[in-house]
């Protein structure tokens, strides 16, 4: 045991080592750690917390904030532990005083902590007291506590964090007050019992705010399901306890199945601000009755000079206010995820006397849950900013919602019988504290949820509208993803790896989706699909022709355009189908009659769509300046180059060649690089375009022109042939360049306006 146990001391050594470690470990399991700061939280402001607080779920969370406190301030930090890990082994004792954790039974304890926070430590705490595996912090008249294990009840969260925060203020203030007044005597008599090597530098410590930061960290998924740590456990121990075997099975699922863990720190709480002015200017009065922080910590209300007990009861109001308000700091900050809100509309269901529901109906509950609670301030989940994720479940559900319910289902909670998901009886039991995490995660989720008020709020509305809305608000749901999903594909790609290739783009014309919509409510509408390279930009100016002609009209941007060539990088054709496939779902609920124009590659993706979804709905196909073959002869190149960087992408992830220079008409709209990939997959579309004729119920128009650099004229011609349609017209555009459309070579936006009625 360390030879002072009133001032056990850090080991810088032996913390940093701990530090490397963990850093070290973090990356072998792959460990998802996203630190996040909420909206106001200023970066200094974090950097001058002293206080951070965490809440409490899993064993290892423990380690996890000081190395990335540590990581970001480079400071070291004291936290506490119960004083049974202190019993026994001597040397695991004294690696816990070390690497800064002290037992919660260590002789003043309180004063101890202020003084380190005085000299600059960090101090983290779990001030729930111990892991909340239910998740079950707010009772039905919302008021916060948690359930004691020792207590066998539930009880109010501890406060020990806002006394020392306050009394450190309440001490600071004093020092100030007695350096402005000249009692510098005062001033070194704290100097030298904190053990201060100056004057100025304990001063320059009490000029500084008294900061309690609170944190959440929010685990997702939570996975049930064995893994290797249990199944060691198991071999090595016939009879282990039903609760180390659920620890480990959660708790090593948390480490070991690709779970992400949300760390928020919430907006900083200051201590300073909870004193009146009135009671700032008594503050010295009162802490001059002091000579130790010992004294200063002892609040018997009922003992001791007045100004103690003023000071104790005083005290025990504020502090009461202070731990009130950072529990709800603290529990707000939730990322809230899919599983949250899926749990929250099951239970109330279930509290509806449902159940069973629909499952496209449950689809719908949980998308409009997902859009109403994007419009609030709360803290979402990655996957339910991107839509590309969370879009899919209005559809055909989606990988993060397969999860949750196969998770649940092999809970038996809820189980698939003829299109409806049954809920089960189950879901109401009450289940001891150590068995709901692998019992019912569905509470648990839940749970965690239930301090935000306004969520419940949200899910009834939500539940509400899927019943209600119609298909065009429905649709405008679905249009809002697409504009959001610009800004997750382009923030995406802003990395300091991208920069090179970015820096050198020249787009200025504006690359998101666009809506017009006509007043008419019987109009028709228009699908324009921009080409390759290019964005919804390239077609706008026909687009609000053909608006301004009294049509509907829908630009569309297809995935990996109008961000980053990096991107485009990263996508396949599939990927291209489906823009145009989500385009004409939002489009459709405005008209009966949807007209369908492609300009380039964009041409093809039209004829495509007609020729995969023949109904009578399309009324019109026009493709323009569409490559079949095309008038550079390197194309053929293409594929060899594709596949040589694929043979060294295990060298460099860029391959040899990953762009190539692109010579563009114009240069607002399109990409000054092509990624080879991506001219690999747009040759692949083309050969699966092309390999069979395309039935077309609608009418086709086919434009070219007749001195196309880019496009060989004669691909004109191979699709005429491949096309089979009732009604098809092929025009001949007088035009030496590629990008027709955009600036209207020879009246094409006029003629093809003509041919949409």
């Amino acid at each position: 045991m360390p030879s002072d146990l009133d001032n056990p001391q850090i080991n810088t050594r032996v913390y940093d080592f701990c530090v490397r470690a963990f850093r070290t470990t973090k990356k072998l399991l792959k460990l998802n750690i996203k630190l996040h700061q909420d909206v106001g939280a200023e970066n200094e402001a974090v950097q001058q917390g002293d206080i951070f607080l965490f809440n409490h779920f899993a064993r290892f969370e423990t380690f996890i904030p000081q190395y990335l406190i540590n990581e970001a301030t480079g400071a070291y930090c004291r936290s506490v532990a119960a004083a049974e890990f202190f019993e026994g082994d001597e040397r695991f004792s004294q690696f816990l005083y070390s690497i800064g954790v002290v037992p919660n039974d260590l002789p003043n304890l309180f004063p101890f902590l202020a003084q380190e926070i005085l000299h600059g430590r960090k101090l983290v705490v779990f001030p729930e007291g111990g892991m909340v595996k239910d998740k079950r912090v707010v009772d039905q008249k919302g008021r916060y506590s948690v359930f004691s294990r020792t207590a066998n009840e539930r009880r109010k969260h501890h406060r020990g964090s806002a006394v020392i925060a306050l009394a450190v203020d309440a001490f600071k203030t004093a020092l100030l007050h007695d350096f402005a007044a000249g009692k510098y005597d005062r001033v070194e008599h704290w100097a030298e019992q904190l053990k201060f090597d100056s004057v100025e530098h304990l001063m320059q410590k009490a000029v500084k705010p008294t900061v309690i930061v609170p944190s959440h960290i929010t685990f997702y998924p939570i996975r049930v399901s064995d893994n290797i740590l249990h199944q060691a456990a198991r071999l090595f121990n016939r009879g282990i306890n039903k609760r180390f075997a659920e620890e480990l099975i959660i708790e090593g699922n948390l480490l070991f199945k690709e779970t992400d863990m949300d760390i928020r720190f919430s907006r900083p709480i200051f201590a300073g601000d909870y004193w009146r002015w009135w009671e700032k200017r008594l503050l010295p009065n009162v802490v001059h009755r002091f000579e130790t922080l010992n004294e200063l910590f002892a609040l018997k209300p009922s003992a001791g000079h007045w100004g103690g007990r003023v000071h104790a009861i005083g005290m025990k109001v504020k502090s009461n206010h202070v731990r009130d308000d950072y529990m709800r700091s603290m529990y707000e900050a939730v990322t809230v995820n899919l599983s949250h809100i899926a749990s929250l509309i099951i239970m109330e269901l279930f509290e509806q006397g449902l159940t069973q529901i629909d499952c496209g109906r449950f689809h719908k509950m949980l998308y409009l849950g997902i859009k109403l609670i994007q419009k609030t301030d709360y803290h979402l989940h990655r996957s339910l900013c991107n839509p590309e994720e969370y879009g899919a479940i209005i559809n055909r559900g989606s990988s993060r919602l397969d999860q949750f319910l196969k998770t649940t289902t092999s809970m038996k909670l809820l189980h698939v019988d003829q299109g409806n998901y049954v809920i089960d009886q189950k879901l109401i039991e009450d289940f001891h504290v150590d068995d709901i995490r692998t019992e019912n995660l569905i509470s648990v989720y839940a749970n965690e949820v239930s301090p935000l008020s306004k969520i419940t709020r949200i899910i009834e509305n939500a539940m509400q509208q899927a019943d209600q809305i119609n298909a065009r608000a429905l649709a405008d749901y679905r249009f809002n993803d697409q504009v959001l999903a610009y800004e997750w594909d382009r923030k995406q790609f802003q990395r300091e790896r991208y920069e090179e290739i970015n820096s050198q783009q020249t787009q200025t014309a504006d690359a998101n989706w666009y809506f017009l919509k006509s007043n008419n409510k019987s109009a028709s509408a228009v699908l324009l699909i921009h080409g390759f390279l290019s964005g919804p930009a390239e077609l706008r100016s026909l687009g609000e022709r053909l608006h301004a002609a009294g049509h509907h009209v829908l630009g569309v941007r297809l995935k990996g355009h109008g961000t980053s060539p990096w991107d485009l990088r990263s996508r396949n054709w599939h990927d291209w189908v489906a823009s145009v496939e989500r385009g004409y779902d939002i489009v459709k609920a405005y008209s009966q009659s949807v007209h369908i124009v492609g300009f380039s590659t964009g041409g093809l993706l039209a004829l495509n769509h007609a020729a995969n979804h023949p109904n009578n709905r399309i009324k019109s196909v026009t493709s323009v300046n569409a490559p079949v073959r095309f008038k550079n002869k390197n194309m053929v190149f293409v594929p060899l180059v594709h596949h040589a960087n694929r043979l060294v992408s295990w060298v460099s992830s860029e391959g040899l060649v990953p762009f190539t220079p692109n010579q563009s008409e114009n240069p607002e709209v399109n990409y000054q690089h092509i990624p080879v990939r991506a001219l690999y997959q747009l040759q692949q579309f083309i050969d699966h375009l092309t390999a069979n004729n395309l039935t077309i119920a609608a009418d086709v128009h086919l434009y070219q022109g007749d001195e196309d650099p880019v496009v060989a004229p004669a691909s004109v011609e191979t699709l005429d042939k491949l096309i089979i349609a009732e009604n098809k017209t092929r025009i001949t555009l007088n035009s030496d360049i590629h990008g027709v459309v955009f600036r209207n070579i020879d009246q094409v936006q006029e003629k093809i306006c003509a041919s949409i009625l």
